[in-house]
């Protein structure tokens, strides 16, 4: 049955000598895997896999099969061309670590819609902006929780000494595993929940506090998203945003 959808395209890799596996986050069916050709010494194929680049933004058509584990992919095409994400070095660099990012936390997503725009949205935010972006990043992967369904549940009105990691709530007693934060960074929470795309420039944070938050949300994320890997762009941001 063929289909068309948009997509979010999340990674790219070679498969043998003539194709490859291209991961995409759909509206309509969320994380799919599809089977392309990948014959690089020929034009078409050149362009195609510029069209199918971590990140970009894309309207496709494709033969669904629901007992098939690759899709074929029938035709693709750029939605929405970016302005400035491949060609800024800060950006691209946060884009390959969001990429990385998003491959590891959609692996097996299904359908859904609030996620899918407000990633496209953050996205394209993100291209247009070009100034008080230092926070970007954290504020993405925190807001993000809130659409996969494990968003921390902390009271602002009454703060708790402890906030367990495992159980994404805050508590008053010390939990017996070593995945929960504690005094400066439980009180730091509230501000982080608060941040958004729009607002987060309002909200100063050091380098050493933007680092460890990004280790905080990387280790909830392995905590709450099965099969979710080490993250081998996030050095590279680091050294990048130093």
């Amino acid at each position: 049955m063929f289909e068309e959808t948009q997509g979010i395209v999340l990674h790219y890799n070679r498969y043998n000598d003539d194709s490859a596996i291209v991961d995409i986050f759909t509206l309509s069916r969320g994380s799919v895997s599809f089977l392309v050709r990948d014959r690089r010494r020929l034009r078409k194929g050149n362009v195609q896999t510029m069209l199918l680049r971590p990140l970009n933004i894309v309207e496709l058509t494709f033969d669904y099969r629901a007992s098939a584990s690759l899709q074929k992919l029938q035709e693709v095409h750029i939605k929405h061309c970016y302005t400035s994400l491949p060609y800024n070095p800060i950006k691209e660099t946060v884009a390959l670590f969001l990429s990385e990012f998003l491959h590891n936390a959609l692996r097996s997503e299904v359908r859904n819609p609030d996620l899918y725009h407000y990633i496209i949205y953050s996205l394209q935010w993100f291209d247009l902006a070009s100034e008080g972006l230092a926070n970007f990043h954290v504020a993405f992967l925190t807001r993000m929780t809130y659409y996969l369904g494990f968003w921390p549940n902390i009271d602002k009105r009454n703060m708790l000494p402890f906030f367990d990691l495992k159980d994404s709530i805050a508590t008053d007693t010390e939990p017996e595993h070593n995945f929960f934060l504690k005094g400066e960074e439980v009180a730091i929470m509230p501000k982080l929940l608060r941040m958004n795309v729009r607002n987060m420039h309002r909200f100063l944070l050091t380098r050493q506090q933007r680092n460890r938050m990004l280790d905080v949300l990387t280790l909830y994320y392995q905590l709450h998203v099965p099969e979710f890997r080490d993250l081998r762009s996030l050095e590279v941001l680091r050294e990048v945003l130093a």
